[in-house]
């Protein structure tokens, strides 16, 4: 019955990670056809070699939508089997996504008729999650081909919905109708990940639903349990970003109820100040806590805030089970006061903090000072000090390369500089170098910048994390034209090498576009010089056709000529975008 797979040619194979199709075939020679539901023989190799096939890829969309179409002609009639068994679980689950509308109405008219054993089932509820989460966002789609399938999906996600609100206390607490729950409520508040920002308008049956769920959760007997363990903890974490989009006066009363049970309790009394809150101490309870530092409006925030946090910030960021709630509380700051109160308790602390590793929370500290443009020359400071760059002033021109690395001045990790294209610099460093040069003063980083040695400068800016730093350099209205201007002369004689290698090439980009047609002749007197050195490399080649190169050899008036249009036709689009 099961249609043979054509071998594909062997030129389109490419290494993959083969741990789970190694593991289907070692059991399947020792006569175990997958966990759940056993599947003959024949249609368990079938489904192996349906794996392979795809993780081979396809020639075309076409070609793919073909071999996805052939496979579920193969199910029918056994789509709840393969369903409950490992192997065809993961097929089903791999597939359904690219499958016709068909193909997604069959298997959402047989998995209505058994949502009860399939909600919890191992393998078979990863497949209704699945099909709720396409039949959702198919429930959604504008300008759809078709409006009676679109109705299907959306009848079908309310039923799975409703069948799981009506039998909550069986499904809350299973490990796989949790998750079904959790995906049931991401579709019908059309929460997806990432964070889709088109704005679109529930139905109406749709909110209410979730709304039901809200109200049957706030008046549970077992609601200060909820957050307690991973699997209900996960479900509240889903609820309330989904009332966030729906109900915000519900939202409202969860939130102060779940401060008031599970946050922030009276009966909770701290004798000891070393001691963190009960909140702390759980990390299922500390997830649903950092959810509702996102969704919450200003006055729960700074309850939140007063009763939970002040007084013990420098603990909490120094904590490696809760500096990233920390880092929540920063960056979900509304209020400018509360922003500054959060600061000063940190500000004594930063060298502490970048010694346990936590530099996420200074990293989230540099928004807000961007965010509103409070304590920036207090943060620079501060972490200048806790790098060791602060004093003596010359160790300052050396806190570029030291917070790219995010270690101290005289720290024997950090090693020479002498390969910095190729060095492993810190994610958070770079980022908050990036913020810094858009504080409204940013003149000691500037300044770093322009006393690093070119060979520094070139290895930065050619380095996969450093290359973004001149983005901001060259963009950010608190820098200088005068500083701009240092910076391209600074680089020359280095252009070449820039332009000839990948996030390099991309540096060279973003200097070129701030640079003046007086710099730019100059720049390109330098490219043209022996000129087959980089611009055959593969990404010279890019830069070479970007800048026009071959026209600048055979005519320098003429290359000015259309450089002066260019710029005239940006000039006149950045008055029309303003």
């Amino acid at each position: 019955m099961f249609q043979e797979i054509a071998p594909k040619n062997d030129r389109y194979k490419r290494k993959r990670k083969k741990s789970f199709l190694k593991n289907a075939r070692k059991y399947a020679k020792k006569g175990c056809y997958g966990r759940g539901s056993q599947l003959d023989p024949d249609t368990y190799q079938y489904f192996v070699r349906i794996m392979e096939a795809y993780r081979e890829g396809f020639d075309t969309d076409e070609d793919k939508s073909i071999f996805v179409n052939n496979v579920f002609e193969q199910t029918n009639d056994q789509e709840i089997n393969c369903c409950c068994n490992q192997v065809g679980c993961r097929v089903v689950e791999l597939l359904l996504p690219f499958a016709n509308n068909g193909v997604v109405e069959r298997f959402m008219c047989v998995f209505g008729g058994e949502l009860r054993p399939l909600c919890s089932d191992r393998f078979a509820s990863h497949v209704l999650e699945t099909l709720v989460r396409q039949a959702g966002g198919y429930s959604l789609k504008l300008n759809t081909d078709s409006e009676d399938f679109q109705v299907k999906c959306k009848e079908f996600v309310i039923k799975v919905s409703k069948f799981l609100l009506n039998n909550l206390e069986d499904y809350i607490w299973d490990t796989y109708g949790s998750h079904v729950i959790r995906t049931c409520l991401e579709a019908l508040a059309h929460i997806t990940k990432p964070e889709n920002a088109t704005n679109i308008e529930l139905p109406e049956e749709y909110i209410a639903i979730i709304t039901e769920y809200g109200e049957r959760i706030m008046h549970w007997p077992q609601f200060g349990e909820l957050s307690k363990t991973e699997l209900t903890s996960g479900f509240l974490q889903v609820l309330l970003k989904a009332l966030k989009k729906t109900n915000k006066k519900l939202l409202k009363k969860i939130l102060q109820k779940l401060t008031s049970e599970n946050f922030a309790p009276e009966s909770e009394e701290q004798t000891n100040s070393d001691m963190l809150q009960s909140v702390f101490l759980s990390k299922s309870t500390l997830m649903v806590l950092e959810t509702t530092l996102e969704v919450a409006k200003a006055k729960i925030f700074t309850q939140l805030y007063l009763k939970c946090f002040a007084g013990c910030l420098v603990k909490l960021a120094t904590t490696r089970s809760t500096n990233f709630t920390v880092q929540k509380l920063v960056i979900n700051c509304k209020e400018k006061s509360e922003f500054e109160a959060i600061f000063d308790e940190l500000v004594n602390s930063f060298g502490d903090i970048v010694k346990c590793g936590h530099t996420g929370v200074i990293w989230a500290l540099a928004q807000g000072c961007k965010k509103f443009a409070a304590k920036q020359g207090s943060f620079v400071q501060n972490l200048m000090k806790s790098l060791d760059c602060f004093e003596p002033e010359e160790r300052q021109n050396h806190f570029v390369l030291c917070l790219s690395k995010f270690m101290s001045h005289d720290s024997p990790e950090k090693g020479s500089n002498a390969n910095l294209e190729k060095d492993k610099l810190n994610l958070h460093g770079t980022l908050i170098l990036q913020l810094i040069l858009e504080f409204n003063k940013p003149i000691k980083i500037v300044n770093s910048i322009l006393n690093m040695e070119q060979n520094e400068l070139k290895g930065l800016f050619s380095n996969t994390m450093g290359s973004h730093i001149v983005d901001s350099y060259v963009k950010s209205v608190f820098v200088g034209e005068k500083s701009r201007e240092k910076l391209v002369r600074k680089m020359k004689g280095a252009y070449q090498d820039l332009a000839s290698t990948k996030y390099g090439s991309r540096s060279f980009e973003a200097i070129w576009n701030a640079a003046n047609i007086k710099n730019k002749l100059s720049i390109m007197e330098e490219l043209a010089y022996k000129d087959a050195s980089w611009s055959n490399s593969e990404y010279g080649k890019i830069i070479a056709n970007k800048i026009n190169l071959v026209l600048y050899k055979r005519n320098k008036e003429e290359w000015k000529s259309s450089l002066n249009t260019v710029n005239k036709v940006e000039d006149l689009f950045a008055d029309i975008l303003k």
